[in-house]
């Protein structure tokens, strides 16, 4: 199950950037940058989420509501790049 939720996971963020890589309407070097930061930037909006302790369920107070912020954040960055793509791509037009 969890090979699975990973796979959907890979999926919600690799396909925009492919998506963006695949575009003919750009220049090569823009679209490897476009593909880049719609790719990376799940990574670093987790890595922020995780590395705050807070959002990591170690709070003294109310430890059940950080983690459900932290679980909230977390669902969003698998949005992240969608809402990135269209952003970047209508830019353009």
């Amino acid at each position: 199950m969890r090979v699975l939720l990973v796979l959907i996971s890979f999926g919600m963020i690799a396909v925009p950037a492919l998506i963006a890589l695949a575009r003919r309407d750009l220049p090569r070097c823009r679209r490897i940058g476009t593909a880049l930061v719609i790719f990376l930037a799940p990574a670093a909006a987790l890595g922020l989420i995780h590395g705050v302790p807070e959002l990591d369920g170690r709070a003294l107070q109310n430890p059940v509501a950080w983690t459900t912020l932290r679980l909230v954040l977390s669902g969003l960055a698998l949005i992240l790049p969608w809402c990135l793509y269209v952003w970047l791509a209508s830019a353009r037009r």
